[in-house]
């Protein structure tokens, strides 16, 4: 088992380390004043990874992997939530014209905000569709085994976010240009088109 842990973990890295949702949510609120806000972005992430990898191992994910109806549906739900987060997301951080612009303005963020946008992407339904079994044999898919590996992924995926969070806040402790709420407009403009790219992609063919 410890093989098919090391094993994954390099193949999940290039997962990981590619900016998403989450990545997304982390770099606007990374230098807010709510300081909880990128725990709860890590912890919410690594709840929805959990929930896929329980899905996948009793089949749930499998029958919204093999009906295109029901993908479809899950594709346009997370997408039409990560483009009212992205709305959201920029007009929470606009201010008055003159408006002096805060030291920490990113709004208060919720842990089930970075649980449903990942729970609601079925490309991570995938992952444990498609990359885990590689990694175990047919009787070795327990939820048990496929919870391992999960963790696995969770773990990084957290470390990710947060490492690049302290960087960003040692960036701003040095007095570097790091403008929170452009960083934030940014943000809400990437989960917009996140959301506009996967309407795109879901579209009947």
């Amino acid at each position: 088992m410890l093989h098919s842990l090391i094993g994954f973990a390099l193949a999940i890295l290039p997962i990981v380390l590619t900016p998403g949702a989450s990545f997304t949510l982390m770099a606007a609120h990374a230098l807010g004043g709510d300081r909880g806000a990128v725990p709860r972005i890590a912890a919410g992430t690594a709840l929805g990874i959990l929930s896929h990898a329980v899905l996948a191992a009793v089949g749930l994910s499998a029958v919204v992997m093999q009906s295109a109806q029901v993908y479809r549906i899950v594709q346009f739900a997370g997408a039409l939530y990560l483009i009212g987060l992205g709305v959201l997301t920029i007009l929470q951080n606009r201010r008055a014209p003159g408006e002096v612009e805060p030291e920490l303005p990113v709004p208060r963020l919720r842990l089930r905000t970075a649980f449903l946008a990942n729970l609601l992407n079925p490309k991570a339904a995938a992952v444990y569709l498609t990359l885990v079994p590689q990694f175990l044999a047919p009787e070795d898919f327990t939820i048990p085994n496929v919870l391992a590996l999960a963790c696995v992924h969770a773990a990084l995926t957290a470390a990710w976010l947060l490492a690049c969070a302290a960087a960003l806040r040692t960036l701003r402790a040095r007095r570097l240009p790091i403008p929170g709420r452009a960083m934030a407009a940014v943000g809400g403009a990437v989960l917009i088109g996140l959301g506009v790219r996967t309407l795109l992609t879901a579209r009947p063919a």
